[in-house]
């Protein structure tokens, strides 16, 4: 290593006494002259080499490359603390006598900064250019260049050129935007949310339905029978003040002398001339439409020409029957009672017949908005039951709804009566109930109550059937007290009186049916037939939300609730006789909602509460 260093310095002389020669010659003097013995040995000054890890050489820096601070002032050295750097100070050429720590030359101060680069990778190149030079402006330039030498030369990426600033506004105003517009429609979302979620029905399921006798109900034309059209006109009345979800025609069928033998049809698929014609019968669908009502015939299935006399339905018998039902279906009827179904109950496979019909049904209801139903009576679901009890369930799952009348001339037996009509309505597959009080064939509820002031009021009797679980029926003119007559053309019908729109006894009990209608549309408790429980989207048991008690004196009590619902309490007198009862040890009191007889009003207390005959109270109970 001595040998390579003293190469170095004999390489060196040549160069670094032209550099002095002409330095002496700028000062005047003359380096071969006399003078030349007064200057001081030649200084030997080493170029400096910056090395860097590719071992690429960069050319060297001369003398006027120098600062003036760092200018050779004579042969001075600086002791070398770190011994590892003495090999790149041998290696820069610089001389260091023998038998002597080494040293390092300020002038080759440089050097031995370029050289210590090898040894420590992490001193930067900006680093290296403070230790040599001092000027601000050799400092910048010697940063740029080291920048330019250590700059990496990246892809041109076209991103890079990307309006970034624009981008970055706009982004976060699109976030900003999005967590406004999520806001707002959470918002919207709980503004219009119900005030309540009751289970979905549907247009049959816990509604009104009033029974009509057409001949009987308001004649239009003056000739002593009533009519379709009378019916049109009477629509305010049963929407607006008997608030009523459907109607039910008992017989509009043509027959041979209507309406005295009404059951002797002579065509099921026309409407009978003393009613009307097809037309107007359109004319009362459309303008029950409009009021989001709806509309059931009967259809005696057993009077049918063709099947009458037949002792089963027979593939002929069911197209005639199934012929009947697309005729009144194309003309926009929403369902069928079908009658007379008792004929054929010893028959085993009647329930495929009602099958097929209940599929044409169903055919009708895709073209339409509302479903088309089948009703039927329990009586024929009793009896169907007791010949073929492995096969009523198949007729269940054909029927919509199931006509029960109560029969109150017998009060004793109302709580066996209810029982018999909930007992098909046990299963969700099952129909739901249609209670009545009143129907027609039968005596008129009136007739069995006492009068006060030449005026009967049933709407106590009434409220029996709109409070229980299911859908009610209300033969027309009951909610009057409307009485039948000895002089009816049909004697065997007494429920068949001409309705009394002119008597005085018209607005005795109105107003309270129409609110008790109306308040059964929004109290979930009164119209909903059963509460339901469900394990793992099964459902485990299906218990009706009532419950029934029948105290002494013949006096009904029955309670209706539903999970996080008010309560409802019903107290009905069924008896002749004035009652006082004391259920505070059950029901302490509640609000008086509807009174049949008008003498209750506000909050009533159970402790001691007397009620007249036929007289119902109806109360809303503290939760």
């Amino acid at each position: 290593m001595v040998v390579r260093w003293f190469f170095a310095v004999l390489e060196e002389k040549p160069r670094m006494s032209k550099v002095l020669g002409k330095k002496g010659e700028k000062k005047g003097k003359n380096p071969g002259g006399q003078n030349s013995s007064r200057l001081p040995p030649a200084l030997s000054i080493p170029q400096v080499f910056i090395t860097s890890e590719d071992d690429s050489t960069p050319p060297p820096i001369h003398k006027e490359g120098f600062p003036m601070n760092m200018m050779p002032q004579g042969q001075g050295y600086t002791k070398d603390e770190d011994a590892a750097s003495t090999a790149p100070l041998l290696d820069s050429g610089a001389t260091t006598p023998l038998c002597e720590e080494p040293t390092v030359p300020y002038a080759n101060m440089g050097t031995f900064l370029a050289s210590s680069q090898k040894l420590k990778s992490e001193i930067s190149s900006e680093e290296i250019c403070l230790s040599s030079f001092e000027a601000d402006k050799d400092l910048e330039t010697c940063s740029k260049e080291s920048e330019g030498e250590n700059q990496l030369n990246l892809p041109d990426y076209p991103f890079v050129k990307w309006p970034w600033k624009y981008i970055r506004v706009i982004s976060t105003l699109a976030a900003v935007l999005a967590i406004v517009a999520c806001f707002s429609s959470s918002a919207t979302l709980i503004a219009h949310l119900p005030q309540r979620c009751d289970p979905s029905t549907e247009w049959w399921q816990g509604k009104v339905f009033y029974e009509i006798f057409p001949a009987s109900f308001n004649d239009a034309d003056g000739d002593g029978t009533g009519d379709l059209r009378g019916i049109t006109m009477k629509l305010d009345y049963l929407q607006k003040q008997l608030h009523v979800d459907a109607l039910r025609l008992s017989s509009i069928c043509e027959a041979n002398n209507y309406p005295e033998n009404y059951l002797d049809i002579i065509n099921a698929s026309k409407v009978d001339p003393h009613l009307g014609d097809v037309n107007e019968l359109r004319v009362l669908l459309t303008d029950l439409e409009k009021r989001n009502m709806s509309l059931i015939i009967d259809i005696p299935v057993d009077r049918i020409p063709g099947v009458i006399g037949s002792s089963e339905v027979a593939d002929r018998q069911h197209l005639l029957v199934e012929n009947v039902l697309r005729f009144w279906l194309l003309q926009g009827i929403h369902g069928f009672y079908l009658k007379g179904l008792d004929t054929f109950v010893h028959q085993p496979d009647l329930w495929k017949s009602v099958a097929q019909w209940k599929t044409l049904v169903d055919s009708f209801s895709s073209k339409f908005s509302k479903r088309r139903v089948l009703v039927v009576s329990s009586d024929f679901i009793h009896q169907y039951s007791l010949q073929h009890p492995m096969l009523v369930r198949n007729v269940l799952n054909q029927v919509d709804l199931l006509d029960h009348n109560l029969n109150l001339e017998r009060p004793a037996r109302l709580e066996e009566q209810i029982r018999d009509g909930l007992i098909w309505d046990s299963d969700v597959d099952k129909p739901w109930i249609m209670w009545n009080v009143g129907t027609v064939g039968k005596s008129r509820l009136a007739n069995s109550l006492e009068e006060s002031n030449g005026c009967v009021f049933p709407l106590g009797v009434l409220m029996l059937a709109l409070c229980l679980p299911g859908s009610a029926s209300v033969l027309y003119g009951d909610e009057l007290g409307l009485q039948s007559t000895t002089n009816s053309s049909i004697s065997e019908l007494e429920s068949t009186s001409v309705m009394q729109w002119d008597s005085h006894c018209v607005d005795s009990s109105l107003e309270s049916f129409g609110k008790l209608s109306e308040i059964r549309k929004d109290a979930l408790p009164l119209h909903i037939n059963a509460i339901l429980k469900y394990d793992n989207d099964v459902v485990e048991s299906r218990s009706h939300n009532y419950a029934f008690k029948m105290l002494p004196n013949n006096t009904v009590v029955i309670e209706r609730f539903y999970p996080r619902r008010h309560r409802y309490l019903l107290i009905l007198n069924l008896g002749i006789r004035n009652v006082t009862h004391d259920l505070s040890k059950t029901y302490f009191g509640g609000f008086t909602l509807v009174s049949s007889t008008g003498r209750k009003h506000g909050y009533v207390k159970l402790h001691e509460l007397n009620l007249s005959p036929g007289e119902g109270l109806l109360l809303l109970l503290d939760k």
